[in-house]
């Protein structure tokens, strides 16, 4: 028998206190889940960015170079590789090459033919430095023009470019001085920053690419010459 002043069903208060406490702990529990599991997230994103920027990098960097066109002619210019080094003596080289454009262009100007320069310059946000991409469109006017910069890579620990003349490798390449020849291959090693916790002495993620010149390839085995392998 239900007793006076009570209705049927009802909850009393001490056990709607129960109830919240409950609810509390559950949503406690499910937020510690979820921040568990999206600081695992973040972590995996940090490790795997650096693999991927670094990438994406050298992937412009190869097409550039595959483009390559040998230094004659009235649009093409000389491929000139420096070789460099900052403050901590690490590799921070530089190139600069004339490379046929991937695709129509619709902007005024914009020929067959393009200009690209390779660089790096100090990160002033941060440690380590930038790696620069600058492009010249119009190689025709007659007025100095702004090339088109864009960033390839942050947080780069070095930079470092070697070339091959078919026998050896040099870490400087000057046209003018080959002959008006290119390199028959060029070797690519970018290296970031290392993580966070990874050590200041210590290297991030490091890629490594050799890239053979199809104009150069082509221009040696017309004379005889036997490709690199």
């Amino acid at each position: 028998m239900n007793s006076p002043g009570r209705q049927p069903g009802a909850f009393t208060l001490l056990e709607l206190l129960v109830a919240m406490a409950m609810t509390a702990v559950l949503a406690g529990s499910l937020y510690a889940t979820l921040h568990v599991a999206f600081k695992a997230r973040r972590t995996a994103t940090a490790a795997v960015e650096q693999m991927r920027k670094a990438e994406l990098a050298v992937e412009l960097i190869r097409a550039d170079l595959e483009s390559a066109v040998v230094p004659k002619g009235i649009l093409a210019g000389a491929f000139l590789g420096q070789d460099a080094t900052d403050g901590a003596a690490r590799p921070m080289d530089a190139l600069m090459l004339h490379c046929a454009a991937n695709g129509a262009a619709d902007t005024e100007g914009t020929g067959d033919i393009h200009m690209v320069e390779l660089a790096c310059e100090s990160d002033q946000d941060g440690e380590g430095m930038i790696l620069l991409r600058r492009r010249t469109l119009n190689l025709l006017t007659t007025t100095v023009e702004e090339p088109d910069e864009e960033t390839l890579c942050r947080g780069v620990r070095s930079f470092d470019l070697k070339y091959f003349d078919g026998a050896d490798w040099q870490d400087n390449w000057d046209s003018a001085a080959q002959n008006n020849a290119l390199p028959r291959a060029v070797e690519v090693m970018l290296q970031l920053v290392a993580q966070e916790g990874a050590g200041t002495n210590k290297g991030g993620y490091r890629i490594w690419r050799l890239f053979q010149i199809p104009c150069a390839s082509a221009a040696a085995d017309e004379r005889g010459q036997t490709a690199p392998r």
